[in-house]
């Protein structure tokens, strides 16, 4: 069989973006960080992952451009031979000193940095065990591990229990979790995950892509929330930092083997030195300016309280990631269109990135929103709320659009991987 034969599946992406309803690869006209141009319109940009609104900070554009004019644009090879600058170094000492550890290694991006370093720490006859709601790029690194890996129900400490009880005592064990959940704003319960991997002989990781910035002493993230530091800690840069890349904090053994064990490291070409001047800038102003972090937390729970009385389902979220229930894969994508043409811009979230049925709005704010930007989302969807109480109760809320695309995909039979994976 032709292997091109999969894309007769894509019709249903056609349909959707002669429908004018394809919610996926919109092109931007132009950004203000909390605003951007959409089709000539200006919207309240409430699906950025710029938590601190630190994209369009003059200090952070300035620190970028300066790096340029000293090394250029790109490091044109890896660090492990001719890419590695002092400004790498320099950020990977003042990442090191933000979070108490003893040293840390800068990735070209977030993706990378877990599938680098799990590769890097897991073998085969080793077990992982992973929150079902991990992004894709840890079960990506999973994968790629051919470890033993059990997937345990999210944020179900007794499943987890289970799993641990289930291998020997001895055998190599690591528990990796989000520490802030990307689609939900659930925070992982680390304090619990961290006494069953003392007493299961396990290490522990944590992605706190999310949570840098966001919870935590001074936005230090989930270890700091919990005062408990994992054996691992893994960042990005593209969130608050206001850049793009990843990291990996921990032990000085930990990044030493990382340097030469690493494939993700070793074989890719070393983060541009704007992107690292831009994340260094970023982590200056985080430390100097620590009320950003209250600002977005404040933002968040005026969004949250105002979603919750106009009786809108946010799914417990406790972050600023504040996330609206749909249900209906079909849903989300209306409203997400009904969203634009009311001025505010979101991002719908369907299956595979959620179960089917349990389709989402995903909202997040930044420490810059206003309280006039997120007034005017929440009139927006204060006036959708009888659609979305409609879509919440659609008896074919099982249904999904990815499953259109290919039926004979196994993949879509099983736990969703991210939302890459919808028309992947």
């Amino acid at each position: 069989m032709d292997l091109f034969n999969k894309f007769k599946g894509l019709e249903i992406i056609r349909l959707l973006k002669s429908s004018g309803m394809y919610p996926f690869f919109r092109r931007l006209q132009g950004s203000r960080g909390t605003n951007v141009f959409f089709n000539n319109q200006e919207l309240v940009m409430m699906g950025s992952n710029n938590y601190l609104g630190l994209t369009h900070d003059p200090r952070v554009m300035g620190a970028a451009i300066d790096a340029i004019h000293k090394w250029g644009t790109g490091c044109t090879g890896s660090r492990f031979l001719n890419g590695n600058l002092e400004l790498h170094e320099e950020l990977e000492d003042e990442l090191a000193s933000f979070f108490g550890t003893e040293s840390a290694l800068v990735y070209a991006t977030g993706f990378m940095a877990n599938q680098g370093a799990i590769g890097a720490l897991v073998k085969k006859d080793d077990y992982i065990f992973s929150d079902f709601e991990n992004h894709a790029c840890i079960i990506e690194g999973c994968r790629l591990t051919r470890a033993n890996v059990l997937v345990y129900r999210h944020g179900d400490m007794e499943h987890l229990e289970q799993l641990l009880q289930s291998v020997p005592l001895d055998a190599g064990k690591l528990i990796i979790t989000d520490g802030v959940f990307s689609m939900t704003g659930h925070i992982a319960p680390f304090d619990r995950i961290h006494k069953l991997a003392k007493k299961y002989n396990a290490r522990t990781y944590v992605d706190d892509a999310h949570g840098l910035g966001v919870i935590g002493v001074g936005g230090r993230g989930t270890p700091s929330h919990f005062k408990i530091e994992p054996d691992v800690l893994m960042g990005t840069f593209s969130k608050s930092l206001a850049s793009q890349g990843g990291y990996i904090c921990g032990s000085k053994d930990l990044t030493e083997w990382l340097r030469v064990k690493s494939r993700t490291f070793m074989f890719s070409a070393a983060l541009s030195p704007a992107s690292t001047a831009s994340a260094l800038k970023a982590l200056r102003i985080l430390k100097e300016e620590p009320q950003r972090v209250d600002n977005v937390q404040a933002n968040a729970a005026y969004l949250k309280k105002a979603f919750d009385d106009i009786g809108l389902n946010t799914l417990g979220s406790e972050t600023c990631v504040v996330p609206v229930f749909i249900g209906s894969d079909e849903m989300s994508l209306v409203i997400c269109q009904e969203l634009l043409q009311r001025g505010i811009f979101t991002t719908p979230v369907p299956y595979p990135a959620v179960p089917k049925g349990h389709a989402l709005i995903r909202c997040s704010v930044m420490a810059t929103h206003t309280r006039a930007d997120l007034d005017k989302a929440i009139a927006a969807f204060k006036e959708l709320a009888p659609m979305i109480a409609e879509a919440n109760n659609l008896a074919d809320n099982d249904t999904a659009l990815a499953d259109n695309l290919d039926s004979g995909d196994s993949r879509l039979n099983h736990a969703p991987d991210s939302a890459a994976d919808l028309f992947s």
